[in-house]
């Protein structure tokens, strides 16, 4: 399955925005079981757009713009890189390597984020 850009009057929208409606349909589900192996707050800053994952009690949650909070991580990227990231195209440390993703913050939380990724991809339905 593929995630493609959406344009609506002539303006595309961030493929990333799908890809976040995915992970708060899966945060509503698991979202336990994820904030407990993450426990942090993420924001991720995706062509000028900012959207913040907390993931530090309850279920998570995922909103766009920036938190309140200080976040625990700081993950910039571009659309099109998150987009890949996710859908298991782009391995994160080579992103990382290659200067397609920086990271600021809690490197240990990073190494956290695999499941979390692995929820936001779309699921074929059988």
């Amino acid at each position: 399955m593929s995630v493609t850009r959406v344009y609506t009057a002539g303006t595309p929208t961030k493929a990333a925005a799908a890809l976040f409606d995915q992970l708060d349909k899966a945060l509503k589900s698991d979202g336990e079981d994820l904030v407990q192996k993450t426990k942090g707050l993420v924001v991720f800053n995706i062509d000028g757009e900012q959207w913040a994952l907390d993931l530090r009690q309850g279920s998570g949650s995922v909103s766009k713009g920036a938190p309140s909070e200080k976040p625990d991580l700081t993950l910039t990227i571009s659309d099109e890189n998150f987009v890949k990231l996710v859908m298991g195209k782009l391995n994160p440390q080579q992103a990382f390597l290659l200067r397609k993703l920086k990271i600021n913050g809690s490197m240990g939380l990073a190494l956290k984020l695999q499941p979390i990724l692995d929820a936001a991809a779309p699921r074929a339905k059988l």
